[in-house]
């Protein structure tokens, strides 16, 4: 009876070892790096400017989705044209969204000089634009 006892205590406690290696080295990350989140924002207005509205709606996290709806996201963008001229990147910050801290990329338009700020996360272990807001 006592190897049992003494096998079960070392299965859970191999189980609780593995639990935390994997939140501490293996868990996704919440915010890629400047470089990769600049490259995903970029690439979502780019989309938008090169008229695959659809699409680039259709490559955002759940979250955005669930938030902004097509049909919304498509008219918010005709009534904000100016969304789809060329942006600039401005810079990147620390912004904390419910209690979290995540990364916010900022780009400008060329023409009117309005920013327009994103913020990338993960879905199935890809970067995308999880938020958008001017």
């Amino acid at each position: 009876m006592p190897k049992i006892v003494a096998g079960v205590l070392a299965a859970s406690l191999l189980a609780v070892l593995g639990g935390v290696a994997y939140w501490v080295w293996m868990r996704p990350a919440l915010n890629p790096s400047v470089d990769e989140g600049r490259a995903v924002a970029n690439a979502f207005l780019a989309g938008l400017r090169n008229g695959k509205a659809g699409d680039t709606w259709t490559a955002t996290t759940p979250e955005f989705k669930s938030a902004e709806g097509r049909e919304r996201f498509l008219a918010r963008l005709k009534k904000n044209g100016w969304l789809l001229d060329p942006m600039v990147f401005s810079s990147s910050q620390q912004v904390k969204v419910n209690g979290t801290e995540r990364i916010e990329f900022v780009f400008t338009s060329e023409k009117t000089g309005r920013p327009v700020r994103l913020l990338v996360g993960q879905d199935q272990r890809q970067w995308k634009v999880d938020r958008l807001s001017f």
